[in-house]
């Protein structure tokens, strides 16, 4: 095969990714953060204060895709890659990916966007992060809604974990700082390795959404195609509240929380500490939904029509009653075209 040829295959499997993104109602958006940037998109309307949302460990603001836009459109959806993953800047060398680092980003975005009060929706991990930072600072949160994640999970007690957790960090950084090119696939075999984590969490047919914000085509080996991840987020996130900071920090929730739980899914720590976690909110919580929904771990992405979407939205019309008209989105804060074709090719 020609080298003309082999650029245009991989430039329309790449291409191919972004089929659905190029026809969606959003904006592809950057926000200044003191490491750098971070990237993402911004989903319907833009001169009212939209809802911060955030993905799960090593996903991507991607795999909202098929959710946002099935929700209620009369607000917007700022849907951001975490730092290291998708568009997003890596922390700078040296640094260990942890919880407080998301919860800081969640400040500077509340700052840059000059926000009063801020609406928060994740997944999994992004879950964790939305209703970490509503425990400690719940007086700035209107809403909340959590996807098959809540609180942070505590850790079985595992001989040495902290020496291996510190040992595959150094690792990893290692890589990280690599100016060599990590290695490289076929389209099939990273729709694979997206697929299987999780027991096939996500669908083989929606990897794609997850695979467009997290590889580019490999420069030597043609056809191929590497993740451009930071491989330190590989390394446990150490999760710094015990179960009884955490049940203690949930009393002070004054504000209504959305819950839902995958049936699927794993609940990654022992029940109870969930459960227990939910008994609180009940009390708390001047609108606590908690349901469970059919589906695996990414049911958002998987199955969002079914029954996900329509339970976000009837909490949305019970939920949404505040002002929104200070935060829109500001013009410096859009990318252009231009510059994500050549990231693309």
């Amino acid at each position: 095969m020609s080298l003309l040829k082999s650029f245009l295959k991989l430039h329309c499997q790449k291409q191919s990714l972004r089929t659905i993104s190029n026809q969606a109602n959003f904006k592809e958006v950057r926000i200044p953060v003191p490491w750098g940037e971070v990237r993402g998109k911004w989903w319907g309307p833009t001169d009212v204060r939209p809802i911060l949302t955030f993905h799960g460990w090593q996903d991507n603001c991607g795999s909202f895709d098929r959710l946002i836009p099935l929700l209620n459109n009369n607000v917007g959806y700022l849907a951001l890659d975490l730092p290291g993953h998708g568009y997003s800047s890596r922390l700078p060398p040296g640094i260990m990916y942890h919880y407080l680092h998301n919860l800081c980003l969640i400040k500077y975005v509340k700052q840059y966007m000059n926000w009063p009060k801020i609406s928060l929706m994740g997944h999994s991990m992004g879950g964790m992060i939305s209703f970490t930072y509503g425990n400690l600072y719940p007086t700035e949160v209107d809403f909340i809604i959590c996807i098959d994640g809540l609180k942070q999970v505590i850790a079985p007690l595992i001989k040495n974990r902290l020496t291996k957790v510190l040992d595959q960090f150094l690792k990893n950084s290692k890589f990280a700082n690599n100016p060599q090119e990590p290695p490289s696939y076929t389209m099939a075999e990273m729709e694979m390795k997206v697929h299987v984590p999780n027991q096939g969490s996500i669908n083989i047919e929606y990897t794609k959404y997850v695979l467009e914000r997290n590889i580019s085509p490999s420069k030597l080996h043609p056809g191929k195609f590497y993740f451009t991840r930071d491989p330190r987020l590989k390394a446990d996130k150490l999760a710094f509240l015990t179960q009884e900071e955490q049940l203690d920090y949930a009393q002070n929730i004054n504000f209504p929380i959305f819950i839902a739980k995958a049936l699927a899914a794993k609940y990654y720590e022992p029940k109870q500490n969930f459960y227990d976690l939910l008994d609180v909110l009940k009390r708390v919580s001047p609108h606590f939904e908690y349901h469970y929904v059919q589906g695996t771990h990414h049911v958002h992405l998987n199955d969002p029509g079914k029954e996900l979407s329509g339970l976000i939205n009837q909490f949305l019309t019970k939920c949404m009653t505040g002002d929104r008209s200070i935060g829109g989105l500001k013009e410096e804060m859009i990318v252009q075209e231009e510059r994500l074709t050549t990231k693309i090719i």
